[in-house]
Formats: C-alpha cells, sequence, structure tokens
C-alpha cells in the first residue's frame, strides 16, 4: 500500500469463528463462486488503506484461507472468544492485547466479514474521516426510516414512539433529524482508547453511510438467499 502523508499506522482485523449458527460454515462458505472472508479481504486489500489484515479464529479452516490470502492468522487461544454471546470486540481486543504497545497500530478497523457487498471506496472514505477525526469511531450505517415504537415497562399494551412524535405524523422525506442504524460492517476508532475501554465505543461516534446493497449483513439462510439473489440477478446485470 502507498504510505499516507500522516505515517499513521492501520490494521484491519476480521473476527470470523467457524462455529456460525444462522448459516453453518458461512464465514467460508461457496458464496457465488467466492467466500465472505475471501470477499472482504479482497475488498480490504483493494481499498489500500491498511498496514495490515489480521484473521483472527478458532478455526483451522479459516486461519489456512487466511494463510491463501496473504495476510495475518491468529488462532484464538480462549474458547470463550468464539461463544456465540460474545461480542466481536473481545476477540479483537484479545488479539491487540497480545501485541506488545509500541507495536500496536495507531488505528484498528474491526471488520465484518458477513457484508458481502462493501465497497473499497467506503473503507477509503472511512479511513479518511478517522484520520480528520482521530478520538472517535466511524461505523457504517445506513439511513434509518422506520418509525420505531417500544413496548411501555409498566403496560405491556402500552406502546410509545421512539422517533417520531406520538400526536404528529410526517412522511418519512419530512423527518427533522437524521437517523441511521448500525449494519455492523465496520469499526474504526484509536487502537489505545479501544484497548482501555475494552469497548468499540469508547468517544464520539460518527457514520458513514452506506448504500442499500452494501449494508446487507447476512445473519441468517434467508439473508444468505437474498444476498445470492441480489448477487446474481442485479449485480451480474450492471
Amino acid at each position: 500500500m502507498e504510505l499516507r502523508a500522516d505515517n499513521k499506522e492501520i490494521w484491519a482485523i476480521i473476527p470470523a469463528r467457524g462455529g456460525s449458527r444462522g448459516v453453518l460454515r458461512k464465514n467460508i462458505k461457496n458464496f457465488c463462486g467466492d467466500t465472505l472472508l475471501s470477499r472482504a479481504i479482497d475488498c480490504l486489500k483493494d481499498s489500500g488503506c491498511f498496514n495490515k489484515i489480521i484473521v483472527t479464529s478458532d478455526d483451522a479452516e479459516i486461519l489456512n484461507l487466511a494463510n491463501q490470502y496473504n495476510v495475518e492468522a491468529y488462532h484464538r487461544k480462549d474458547e470463550i472468544e468464539s461463544n456465540d454471546e460474545v461480542m466481536t470486540d473481545i476477540p479483537v481486543l484479545s488479539y491487540l492485547k497480545n501485541v506488545a504497545q509500541d507495536d500496536r497500530p495507531d488505528f484498528t478497523f474491526m471488520i465484518q466479514c458477513t457484508s458481502p457487498f462493501m465497497n473499497a471506496d467506503k473503507y477509503k472514505r472511512a479511513v479518511k474521516l478517522l484520520l480528520e477525526n482521530p478520538d472517535s469511531t466511524v461505523f457504517a450505517a445506513e439511513k434509518a426510516h422506520q418509525f420505531l415504537w417500544e413496548e411501555s415497562e409498566n403496560d405491556l399494551m402500552s406502546w410509545k414512539p421512539i422517533n417520531h412524535p406520538f400526536y404528529e405524523r410526517v412522511g418519512r422525506q419530512f423527518i427533522k433529524k437524521i437517523q441511521v442504524h448500525e449494519t455492523g460492517a465496520f469499526y474504526g476508532f484509536n487502537t489505545e482508547n479501544f484497548v482501555r475501554s475494552g469497548f468499540r465505543f469508547h468517544n464520539n461516534a460518527i457514520p458513514v453511510l452506506t448504500d442499500k446493497i452494501e449494508s446487507i449483513d447476512i445473519n441468517d439462510e434467508h439473508d444468505w438467499k437474498y444476498a445470492e439473489f441480489i448477487n446474481k440477478e442485479i449485480l451480474n446485470e450492471n
């Protein structure tokens, strides 16, 4: 990659465990002639933004694929890091803590390889935004247009609006404040802030807006079939 003028070290870490439940072995399952993991690695390389790409996993086949793509493969030492209920912050944090502080990068991106249509330009935009706001967390997000309601704590039959006035209804194009939802595709942050806090969001947060296709995240078989349809019927036509 070309060295940036600011000479900051930026790593991308992909946590990819072997025991996915929604789609069995989804990270390395054949997806339209490729795998989710290899697509993620290729996209990160195409962006030219990262000094190092690391895949952290509990699974030998996943680690072998990482080696084939000439990125660092890190075998997790603690089984708990690959538990269904553990947030991906944990294996990323564990990897960074195994790196001497002086050798850690200035910034780290945590990448979910379950977003098969991410564009390399979004990584470029996210890195630029993070370098301009070095104490923030940048994250992939899509504009949210849903009218959300939540259940009342005291009365299960009573609901209240979250992001819209109770007695006023306007079209979503007239909503006064932009709202977004995380897609989960990537998070970028100052490495030491992350290590100290243990959380991906530790200070200010700035969304990087993605389009509909980039925002697709595969969690279950329905998501998988939908993503295959998008790839075959829409992207291939273009």
